[in-house]
């Protein structure tokens, strides 16, 4: 068969991690992916890699080069107003038992900068940095889907089209409009967090400390390679009403985000001054709203959306990284099945997947607000469950069940298929 053309819109960690597979399976290709930003993006806060992700990255033969680049955080901790820890979660070991803090926990620009290295030299694979897509369109006649481009690049013709471009994805946009009520197909979980790096203090451990006090307000302070400190701070409220004036500021810029923060943070403890100061002065703040993607399918023609544009699970889940990178597998895995159907392959990716999104895309109840109360006493509550979690009764108790259980019971509920195409 002929070269398929694949474009792929976003070059962070979905998009190149398909690339690669795409060229370990020998799939006649040529693969361009086009990034908004004019450079590779090298900043963001840190993420994790779990589960079949791990198996991935391993087939990739990146483990060693991740684990070289991981944060240096050793556990997480949370704490009081005065700083005194109530409890303690130290990192498990065990890269398939891991605790909140992964064994793989890595800043988000040094695992896109990873990814980016191992696709950018290999040449079926083009890169355009400053770049992005205005429109799709299949072609019922040739069927190829037709593309235009914003800055300069002509149009083009593809056998597939990759929304890679997350969680306001311009790609699912484009091909799948903006969906019920105009919702952009995002299921909000009342919550907006800002991520920024400040200064070190001698206090900052290699410990991950969390914070949180009523008013669903929460300040973190994690670990770097770098000699900073990579700080959150977040506001939750069921009352989504609350959000009006950040969702308007989301519109006006990062100084009216940040006055939006500032004023939420007032009279919050522990180290919140500190955190705010710390936020005017960075240069890699950003914001976000905490929220899933929710769409009945992630395909549609020969259009397929990948990682947080088809199934953002949310940072609270603890998985998007993951499920990015376990789908880009599986897409990959199924075009190599099927190069000469491509619109049978992203369906049956489509149902490959799905299990495994359902499973990421399901929260603990009530998250985030459980862990976020709006109340002092809501806060005492939290307080003592998780001081209960982190004793080490409980962790002995739950050590002893979790080897009684067969593996399928304590991690993994989804195995992710084997691809001829991948073996060798």
């Amino acid at each position: 068969m002929s070269n398929l053309h694949i474009l792929i819109s976003g070059g962070g960690i979905a998009g190149p991690c398909l690339a690669w597979w795409l060229t370990k399976a020998q799939v006649p290709a040529h693969i361009t992916i086009v990034e908004r930003s004019p450079t590779p993006r090298t900043t963001g806060q840190a993420v994790d890699i779990r589960d079949f992700a791990v198996d991935v990255i391993r087939g990739m033969g990146l483990e060693e080069t991740i684990r070289s680049k991981t944060t240096t955080e050793e556990g997480i901790e949370f704490v009081y107003a005065d700083g005194v820890r109530k409890a303690k979660f130290p990192a498990s070991g065990d890269a398939d038992a891991q605790s909140f803090t992964s064994e793989f926990e890595i800043l988000r620009g040094d695992l896109a900068k990873i990814f980016y290295e191992v696709a950018k030299d290999v040449k079926e694979v083009e890169y355009i940095f400053g770049e992005h897509i205005t429109e799709v369109q299949e072609e019922s006649s040739n069927g190829k889907v037709r593309v235009r481009f914003a800055n300069g690049r002509p149009e083009g013709q593809y056998d597939i089209v990759v929304g890679a471009d997350g969680m306001i994805s311009k790609t699912r946009q484009l091909v799948f409009g903006k969906g019920p009520d105009d919702g952009n197909y995002l299921k909000r979980l009342g919550q907006y967090v800002a991520f920024f790096t400040i200064p070190k203090m001698p206090s900052d451990t290699k410990f991950a400390q969390w914070y949180f006090t009523h008013g669903g307000r929460m300040g973190v302070t994690r670990p770097s390679q770098y000699g900073d400190t990579r700080a959150y701070l977040g506001v939750s409220d069921k009352n989504l009403s609350r959000f009006d004036g950040i969702a308007r500021a989301m519109k006006e810029g990062k100084e009216a985000q940040m006055a939006w923060l500032a004023e939420q943070m007032q009279g919050a403890g522990w180290q919140m001054e500190r955190l705010v100061e710390g936020m005017k002065s960075s240069e890699d703040f950003y914001m976000q709203e905490t929220a899933q993607v929710k769409i009945e399918s992630f395909v549609k023609g020969r259009v397929a959306l990948l990682g947080d544009a088809g199934y953002c699970p949310s940072p609270i889940s603890g998985v998007g990284t993951t499920s990015a990178i376990v789908g880009a597998y599986v897409l990959a895995g199924e075009i190599s099945n099927s190069p000469d159907n491509i619109p049978q392959a992203l369906v049956q990716y489509h149902n490959v997947l799905r299990p495994f999104v359902n499973q990421c895309q399901t929260l603990p109840p009530g998250a985030p607000h459980i862990a976020n109360p709006q109340t002092e006493l809501g806060v005492k509550i939290v307080d003592t469950m998780v001081g209960i979690a982190s004793s080490l009764l409980v962790k002995k108790i739950a050590s002893v069940v979790s080897g009684a259980l067969p593996r399928a019971f304590t991690s993994r509920k989804w195995e992710a298929p084997k691809y001829a195409a991948f073996e060798g």
